[in-house]
């Protein structure tokens, strides 16, 4: 029954930091993370039952990926000015973090990992700061939803990217993401063509609606990855080559939502997979700090700390310059772009999950870049829940500013 109790530990410690963070009006995510770093590995070692409470964690990001994927519109890419802010934001933001991580002797891969944490904000510390402090009615608050939503679909290709390069070469990337894009085809075929009957099982009164979302997002993220791996070596013999991807059972969710979006039956249901999505998702969180070996040793050093100071700072500068350059054009407004990089600027479960991604493909040594990583993302969430609560005077601040130095 050591299960229970390990369960218990994690819900209860989860719980009491979760309360005390709302109470100080915080960003819970980092709370979540400090909780399975004091009590994991890296700390007191209470925890007995690892595999156990890391497995319900990855439930959490399969149901946050399938969440996204529902809410993610493909057709909102077509409104005019929303293809050139996504596009900003993720070059001004990757490239900036890239930089630092060659500047700071990365390889390309772990500058790669570092650009992928920097550039992607926490959605639902955007999101929670913009309808907490009413700013929905703002005029960019539009354009902020939609950089959470474009960063979601980047987040997708990311992973892909990273899977690839870190299980095969670069060479893989252009076939991993050509089987994502013909498997995401499948997909959406296929849940088309079961939706008809499908539908009826929604709207009954019983277990079987709940019990059929679940079925259908953990088949689909348990078997997809064994069915392209079977297709890939029957393929290889054909074309002469040895054909190895991975594709990461997040994706799988992700457009599985996605599929599931256009069953109107459906949508009466999502609420309760919202419950469960939270619930795992804070163990996740928990999991997360809990396996993760901390290198506490590595906090005292010069190097580690102009590495996260330089690290932190770029970060708040490059969501204020992508945010200007997008209010300039989409609302003609420098101010209004300073507050899209203020709401932005928080970091938090969208790095995290790229990071869990890499600790469990495990094929090489990146404990030095993901102690930077984690408290670069503990650091950045709790600064920019400040900064997305308090974005309209920050905005104005900086615009006096630069007005002064005109």
């Amino acid at each position: 029954m050591t299960f229970l109790l390990d369960l218990a530990i994690v819900t209860v410690s989860c719980l009491a930091l979760g309360l005390a963070s709302k109470y100080l009006r915080q960003a819970a995510i980092p709370a979540y993370i400090i909780a399975g770093i004091i009590l994991g590995k890296s700390g007191f070692d209470f925890i007995t039952s690892y595999e156990f409470v890391e497995w319900l964690g990855k439930i959490g990001v399969i149901l946050l990926m399938f969440y996204i994927g529902h809410e993610f519109n493909f057709k909102g890419i077509k409104e005019p000015g929303r293809v050139f802010a996504g596009c900003t934001d993720f070059f001004v933001n990757f490239i900036a973090g890239f930089s630092l991580g060659l500047v700071i002797g990365l390889s390309l891969l772990e500058a790669f990992i570092l650009a992928s944490a920097v550039y992607i904000s926490s959605s639902a510390i955007v999101i929670s700061s913009l309808i907490e402090n009413k700013r929905l009615i703002y005029p960019e608050a539009e354009t902020v939803v939609w950089l959470m939503v474009f960063e979601d679909i980047i987040l997708a290709i990311l992973l892909v990217v990273l899977t690839s390069i870190m299980s095969g070469s670069l060479a893989m990337i252009p076939v991993s993401l050509a089987t994502t894009l013909l498997f995401i085809v499948f997909i959406l075929v296929l849940i088309g063509r079961l939706s008809n009957f499908i539908s009826p099982l929604f709207e009954r009164d019983d277990e079987i609606p709940i019990l059929l979302i679940f079925a259908l997002i953990f088949g689909f993220s348990a078997l997809a990855p064994r069915l392209l791996d079977i297709s890939l070596q029957a393929l290889a013999p054909l074309l002469g080559i040895s054909l190895q991807f991975h594709i990461s059972e997040v994706i799988v969710a992700f457009f599985l939502g996605s599929a599931l979006s256009g069953v109107k039956s459906f949508r009466k249901l999502f609420g309760a997979t919202i419950s469960f999505k939270n619930l795992f998702l804070t163990i996740f969180f928990f999991s997360f700090g809990m396996l993760f070996q901390f290198q506490f040793e590595t906090l005292s050093s010069t190097y580690f700390i102009l590495a996260l100071t330089a690290l932190i700072t770029i970060s708040i500068l490059g969501k204020f310059v992508s945010g200007a350059l997008i209010g300039k054009r989409l609302h003609g407004s420098l101010e209004t772009g300073l507050r899209v990089g203020a709401y932005t600027t928080p970091r938090g479960e969208f790095s995290v999950v790229l990071l869990a991604v890499v600790i469990e493909m495990g094929t090489g040594n990146y404990e030095p870049l993901l102690s930077l990583v984690v408290a670069y993302v503990i650091i950045l969430s709790l600064i920019g829940s400040f900064f997305a609560k308090h974005g309209d005077m920050i905005g104005k601040a900086i615009m006096a500013g630069i007005n002064k130095l005109l």
